[in-house]
């Protein structure tokens, strides 16, 4: 095998590999992302030795609004977007599990069959916690995989988007059948299996937003409850949602994310059978203000008071974005960071000032963090107009208060999670 000249170590009883691949890979926008050079097959080639036979891209996503509630059983506003992790892959003959990680410069090689290894912290952990909840006990089903991806900042679920991508590939193994964008029965339950891995295995204990939205794709309202989910129209052309990565890292296992799932779970304790059964945010708007007031503390108050505002402000986004009323969403946008910094303490001053300038530059009707916070990103909805003013105002700005540059870059909505068979001629 190519990797064969390589240093090799072992983590956990997984092979790694480490090799510099070369090149770029060149895609289109608009999420129709189509293959602009023959790279991502070279390099797939030169490290298996074959062929791949398929290319799957899967999005990262950016939540409009209603941040920290899925897990409250919650209404959320993800969008699937064109950043995305990209995979190559072919079908080996073994029963091995091959991925080669462009990001981490490795090749993890799992036997599927080993179930007594648990999570080591290592990124592989993800490949080796889907295959072992999906069951994957076939011989002879092995697969290889070369991944690259895009999403390269923090708030953009790349841990979801790389399970979607796995979920789907180790589908098509076991069973032969690619499962196709319209099937959303089939993509939800994919959907809560990329949770499980995330909940169970790695650790985290993320709830069913990033791997339904990067399933699903385009922009949607989400019942974290029900699952039931709502197409919502698309942004006003007048206008460009931005991703602002304050280059803050964050992750989300070790950040503040597990302490807030706690104290949701210490606030349903206290009002025990008041809580109905889909969870806090699903509290009727008529029984909140008694609701607080039965919380004494006034941490866990603020913390309730956020997850009763942001489920409103996403029923009301979701009324502003089909009459096209930016100004509405944007205006709302500012609300829930407010509310995300002041009440819900998952923010960071490198995210409250790129979010403060945002507006200041007078190109952003709103901004917001995106993702589990404590650093990562920031969106803004920008004049299309003006988005490169927007970009040069903020990246002035926060580079010369913080001593960090951040990356400013718009994004558009995206398709789901998608297999395509590439031709002889690929």
């Amino acid at each position: 095998m190519p990797f064969g000249e390589d240093t090799v170590s072992s983590v956990i009883g997984r092979q790694t590999f480490f090799v510099k691949p070369t090149g770029n890979i060149v895609l289109k926008d608009r999420g129709k992302q189509v293959l602009k050079t023959l790279d991502g097959l070279q390099r797939f080639a030169a490290s298996f030795g074959y062929r791949p036979d398929f290319y799957v891209r899967s999005p990262g996503r950016i939540n409009l609004i209603g941040e920290h509630i899925d897990y409250c059983g919650g209404l959320v506003m993800p969008m699937a977007i064109g950043q995305a992790t990209h995979g190559w892959y072919g079908f080996n003959g073994t029963s091995l599990i091959r991925i080669f990680s462009e990001r981490f410069n490795e090749l993890a090689v799992i036997n599927p069959l080993d179930v007594m290894s648990g999570a080591s912290g290592h990124w592989s952990d993800y490949s080796q916690g889907l295959l072992r909840f999906s069951a994957h006990r076939k011989l002879g089903r092995g697969f290889d995989v070369y991944l690259t991806s895009d999403i390269s900042a923090g708030g953009l679920s790349s841990s979801a988007s790389l399970l979607a991508l796995l979920s789907l590939v180790d589908h098509h193994a076991l069973t032969g059948q690619i499962i196709p964008l319209a099937d959303q029965s089939e993509r939800l339950r994919l959907a809560m299996l990329c949770q499980r891995v995330e909940n169970a295995y790695v650790g985290v204990p993320s709830g069913i937003m990033d791997p339904a939205s990067v399933l699903l794709g385009e922009i949607m309202t989400l019942s974290c409850q029900t699952l039931k989910y709502q197409r919502l129209a698309p942004i006003s052309h007048d206008y460009r949602l931005v991703i602002m990565d304050t280059q803050v890292p964050r992750t989300l296992a070790g950040s503040g994310y597990a302490a807030r799932v706690a104290e949701v779970r210490a606030i349903e304790a206290v009002l025990r059978s008041a809580v109905p059964r889909g969870g806090l945010a699903q509290c009727p708007p008529t029984e909140r203000d008694d609701h607080l007031l039965r919380l004494s503390d006034p941490v866990l108050k603020r913390r309730a008071q956020h997850i009763f505002d942001e489920q409103q402000r996403v029923i009301l986004a979701a009324d502003a974005l089909n009459r096209l009323d930016m100004a509405g969403l944007g205006a709302l946008m500012n609300q829930s960071h407010r509310s995300l910094s002041a009440d819900y303490e998952v923010s960071c001053p490198e995210l409250d000032l790129v979010c403060e300038l945002s507006v200041q530059s007078g190109y952003s009707l709103g901004a917001r963090m995106t993702g589990a916070g404590f650093g990562g990103c920031a969106i803004s909805l920008v004049d299309a107009k003006n988005v490169e003013a927007h970009a040069e105002f903020v990246s002035a700005q926060y580079q010369r208060q913080t001593g960090l540059k951040p990356v400013v870059q718009s994004c558009e909505p995206s398709v789901g999670t998608e297999i395509t068979l590439l031709s002889e001629k690929s």
